[in-house]
């Protein structure tokens, strides 16, 4: 039983799920004539029952009948390989009530193909005429006839056969037209022909589609193109037959749509179709040669569209190419670069070809497609904030906004992408009709706005600006806000002020809430920034900033890191909108509501409006932290905000420091290289971080207000020390040396002395002097520190010293030749080395020496003009008279300075800096000239030698000759920065006759350094002009040593030596240094 249920339910859902048509019966003279017509010619394409009997309407889709077993639509008929006989139209004439018969590989018969059926239209597929001439006959009143055959190939066709058809189409056979009409072919509406001709078109005015194919035995004029009226007309070109120029440069068309298909003929100059005034539409494929030098050929105005595919572009640029109007260019463009926009054009379709690069942001003013090419990058946010948006109701055909981009390697197509930069603004029009909406990335589609009473939107700046207009003059003239809903990238209604009304910010609330990390404001009220970045707006409470989170032009929330910033009391509520700020008077306590409102918002009232009781008050500002100490800020009770010391101290709270680093040092410690900074660097030491070049000096071992110590990387020479905290950076610039443990000596102490690789210090040999000793010393007793003067007889050598007391310069004189050493200027420089602030230093020296009673020891001093601190630069002159010479200790290094020589110590004290970025610079000069134009046997000119400043010895030296007398200068590449030694460079530059050495000292309140010059009598020097004996050479040196202690300038030297039988005189003894305090 239960076999049985399901057996009748399976059949029953076999007959319900069989369709309906196969269930179909056609009816009994139909069906006998389809059988006789099946048996007749042998028909196997339909199948029989087991009774013998056809399903006629159950082969889909070769019979059309309608539920009651009628024809009603085709009838497919296909002739099988057995099929012989000819068509007879006697066999056809009982079928009834179908629309086509559609006949296939039959022979047809002149006498079927003149014989109108019952049927509407008849198509002929790969049916054998044999009879040519059919095609000048009158042709049966169907409404059309299609022939897709090869029996009709170069026949002729005369238009007068196609009276009564509507629609007639011949393919597979190229025909010759013949108009052979005497008045109008009304009735005929479509007509697609293989072509080796043209005719006088303008006999056939009904068209409606004209598709004609150029075959290769076309030869007839073009021209005739321009009788043709016809909706649409479709030309193609068969076998390589190339296309005139004329089907594609008619500039009075009669037809709306044309497409053209195949090669067409190379322009040589611009097609020009301005003067079609009608809605054109040319679609063109398959063209390469249409171009030219590979550029865009048409130019045409914005009622003319244009379509190219599969043609031969050669690149998008430059777009002006393409002049003002839509274009869509598809399979045509080469690999190359998008580029710049630079058009006024609002659609654009470049898919589907080879444009390579990333989209400028410059094509925002346009609506492109780039589906399916080459490009990369970011898709601008203009494009990307509407990845989500619906089809355009303005252009339906054209692609949507994500389906513009696919296909390429585009970094950020992806629709979920969130759009953050939509920034829209809104004026009045200028006669109070109309709102102007501009801004960035606002989109293309205005209908999907909704804004007050709105009537329609014109375009200004596609993609960047719209006017809506209202259907009222004046309607938003007395507003003071607009309201506008957009729907695009999200839903949102937006609020905005106008321009002409913009108003105060007003506060109606405001509300504090608490966290354990964040303090969050709420206020509401009106004329708030529409949304963030519409306007200028900031929030401060007691001068202390509030970080937005979102703002709207009715509500402002913004929260506080740090809850400290302000004292939990009342405090004043700074809110600027615009350039238009509004204080009032609220209580910080959280849950409680700041909402009572003051009379007339305190305008006619002192002071501003307590939020927390509705009085009017005169604020008093707390600062925070009261600016942490009275050495460090002072704090302003009317603006709440710390005024700290400058150049010192920085921050909310001026808590944080102006770090600097006044001497550097390194060291081995348990085995482990150390760098060791000196300096002002405060308590705080957020982020700390110190590099040595670009390398981490790390780990920091030690950290205090003065001293940093970390690890020093690896590496050698000069480097810059970068020290980081409290998101500051000071860098000091060539303040640190690497430990060099062989240091080579000048000149290899020209082989006459023996390198100490230590200190690169030559000790000479005997008989030679100099720092490279390259000199040679007198050997028969003339000369400094020789016992045996008594044999110099050097008149003509005779050498006075003078100091200058008023310009601070010493004079080195002989009768031809002028030695000068002077300091010229202290320089503050920034870290981009400019000059910030210079010091002359020369001619401001005041003589002061009545500090020391000991009468070979002199004192200058100078004032710096312009510093806060009373700046003074100190120099002290020492003559040297131990005949042993005097030997002193300057920054751990060891020196004598010989008898007869002068020592120099310069002071700096109390500069104050503009920046702790900035340092001082000393500029020292050394200057020789010719006092006497008469020459003699020692008479040479100026050498100048500057080779032997290397910042990795423990000297530099200098060297000037003139005249067989040489000046010599060391300098120790050591400063002694505020008590402490450390590594500082040393650079010169040079003319014909002197030499500027510039000391590059670091950020210092007190700083040494020590300079020493000498003067020599050059080994070329003849005492006898007309002695040509080959006595022994000889020099002698006059030593000035000049070891600077600088807290500020420096000063100028001057000193002297004197020999026996000389004329050499030191003016700094007691009857000179009389003289010199009477002038």
């Amino acid at each position: 039983m239960n076999i049985f249920i399901v057996i009748l339910i399976s059949l029953f859902f076999i007959i319900v799920s069989i369709p309906p048509k196969l269930c179909v019966v056609l009816n009994t003279a139909d069906y006998q004539c389809l059988k006789t017509i099946v048996n007749y010619y042998n028909i196997d394409t339909f199948s029989t029952d087991s009774t013998g009997t056809f399903n006629f309407c159950n082969v889909v889709p070769l019979i059309d009948c309608d539920n009651n077993g009628n024809l009603n639509g085709t009838v497919t008929l296909i002739a099988s390989n057995t099929t012989q006989k000819d068509l007879d139209p006697s066999k056809f004439t009982c079928l009834s009530n179908f629309i086509t018969l559609d006949l296939n590989g039959f022979n047809g018969s002149t006498g079927f193909f003149q014989t109108k059926l019952s049927c509407s239209s008849i198509i002929y597929r790969n049916v054998l005429f044999v009879d040519k001439l059919i095609l000048l006959n009158s042709m049966p009143q169907y409404d059309s006839i299609e022939i897709i055959s090869t029996s009709f190939i170069n026949s002729t066709l005369k238009l007068s056969t196609l009276f009564g058809l509507k629609t007639f189409k011949l393919s597979q056979s190229t025909i010759i037209m013949e108009n052979n009409l005497g008045s109008n072919l009304n009735s005929l509406t479509v007509l697609e022909l293989e072509i080796c001709n043209f005719v006088d078109f303008s006999y056939l005015p009904s068209l409606q589609k004209l598709n004609l194919t150029i075959s290769p035995c076309f030869q007839d004029r073009f021209d005739l193109i321009y009788t043709i009226s016809s909706e649409q007309v479709y030309i193609s070109s068969q076998q390589g037959a190339v296309i005139p120029l004329a089907v594609v440069s008619a500039i009075t068309p009669n037809y709306t749509y044309i497409t053209v298909k195949g090669d067409i003929e190379r322009p040589t100059s611009i097609i020009d179709l301005t003067s079609i005034t009608k809605q054109y539409t040319m679609t063109i494929i398959g063209a390469p040669s249409l171009n030219i030098n590979g550029k865009y050929p048409f130019i045409n105005k914005a009622n003319v569209e244009i379509r190219l595919y599969n043609c031969s572009i050669q690149s998008v640029q430059p777009f002006n190419q393409f002049g003002d109007q839509n274009i869509f260019i598809h399979y045509s463009i080469a690999q190359s670069p998008l580029g710049i926009f630079d058009g006024s054009i609002r659609y654009i379709d470049f898919s589907n070809n080879s444009i390579t690069s990333t989209i400028d942001s410059s094509w925002c003013n346009t609506q492109i497609s780039l589906s399916n090419n080459q490009m990369e990058g970011v898709i601008p946010s203009c494009f990307s904030c509407y990845f989500n948006a619906p089809i355009s109701p303005i252009n339906p055909t054209f692609p949507l906004m994500y389906d513009r981009f696919v296909g390429n390697n585009f970094k950020n197509l992806d629709r979920d992408l969130p759009c953050t930069t939509f920034a829209p603004r809104v004026n009045v029009f200028n006669d109070s009709r109309g709102v102007l909406i501009y801004g960035t990335d606002i989109g293309y589609e205005p209908s999907f706005w909704n804004i007050e009473t709105k009537s329609g939107a014109l375009t200004r700046v596609y993609g960047k600006e719209y006017l809506v207009l209202t259907s009222k003059f004046d309607y938003f003239i007395n507003r003071d806000r607009i309201v506008v809903e957009f729907s695009q990238p999200i839903q949102q209604i937006i609020t905005f002020p106008t321009r002409d009304n913009f108003s105060l910010p007003t506060i109606s609330l405001a509300l504090f809430s608490t966290t354990t990390t964040t303090t969050t404001l709420s206020i509401y009220g009106e004329f708030f920034s529409s949304y963030l970045g519409y306007s200028y707006q900031s929030i401060k409470v007691n001068g202390v900033p509030c970080e937005f989170n979102l703002t709207s032009f009715t509500n402002v929330n913004c929260s506080f890191s740090n809850s400290d910033d302000f004292a939990i009391d009342l405090n004043v509520l700074q809110i600027t909108v615009g350039n238009l700020t509004r204080e009032y008077i609220i209580k910080i306590e959280p849950g409680f509501y700041n909402n009572i409102q003051c009379p007339n918002n305190c305008t006619d009232s002192i002071g501003i409006c307590n939020l927390s009781s509705g009085n009017c008050e005169v604020p008093h500002f707390l600062c925070l932290n009261n600016c942490t100490d009275p050495t460090q800020g002072i704090c302003d009770g009317n603006t709440g905000l710390c005024s700290c010391k400058v150049g010192k101290w920085f921050g909310k709270d001026c808590s944080l420091p102006y770090h600097y680093i006044s001497s550097t040092d390194s060291s081995i410690i348990n085995g482990i290289n150390e760098i060791s900074l000196y300096g002002f660097f405060g308590s705080l030491h957020n982020n700390l971080s110190v590099k040595i070049g670009d390398q981490q000096c790390s780990p920091i071992t030690l950290n205090t207000s003065s001293l940093i110590q970390c690890k020093t990387p690896n590496g050698n020479g000069i480097k810059n020390v970068e020290l980081t905290q409290n998101n500051y950076t000071y860098v000091g610039i060539n303040i640190f040396k690497y430990i060099n443990t062989i240091i080579d000596c000048p000149n290899k102490c020209s082989n006459n002395g023996i390198c100490n690789t230590t200190n690169g210090i030559c000790k000479c040999n005997l008989g030679f002097t100099l720092y490279d000793c390259s000199a040679i010393i007198n050997t028969n007793g003339v000369g400094i520190g020789n016992n045996n003067n008594n044999n110099n007889n050097n008149n003509n050598a005779g050498i006075n010293t003078t100091i200058d007391r008023g310009s601070g310069s010493t004079n080195i004189i002989d009768n031809q030749t002028k030695f000068q050493i002077y300091f010229k200027s202290l320089k503050e420089i920034d870290f981009n080395n400019n000059i910030v602030k210079e010091y002359p230093l020369l001619k401001n020296w005041s003589f002061n020496n009545t500090e020391t009673k000991e009468s070979n020891i002199y004192e200058f001093k100078q004032l710096i003009n312009g510093t806060s601190n009373d700046c003074i630069v100190k120099t002290i002159i020492e003559e040297i008279k131990d005949e042993n010479g005097k030997q002193f200790t300057f920054a751990n290094t060891n020196f004598i300075v010989d008898y007869g020589s002068i020592k120099f110590t310069i002071s700096i004290t109390n500069y104050t800096y503009q920046s702790t970025l900035n340092s001082l610079q000393l500029d020292l000069i050394s200057a020789v000239d010719q006092i006497n134009e008469n020459k003699d046997c020692n008479t040479k000119n100026t050498e100048i030698d500057t080779t032997n400043i290397n910042d990795q010895s423990t000297f530099s030296y200098i060297k000037i000759s003139k005249n067989n007398k040489i000046l010599a200068g060391r300098f120790i590449n050591k400063v002694i920065s505020d008590s402490r030694p450390t590594f500082f460079s040393t650079t010169s530059k040079s003319d014909s006759n002197s030499v500027i050495v510039t000391l590059n000292l670091p950020h210092c309140n007190e700083c040494i350094v020590d300079p020493d010059f000498s003067i020599l009598v050059d080994s070329e020097f003849k005492t006898k002009c007309n002695d040509n004996s080959n006595s022994r050479k000889w020099l002698l040196p006059v030593v000035i040593v000049v070891p600077v202690v600088f807290v500020s300038i420096l000063i100028v030297v001057l000193i002297t030596l004197y020999k026996k039988n000389t004329t050499i005189k030191v003016i700094l003894h007691s009857y000179k240094l009389k003289k010199l305090s009477n002038n």
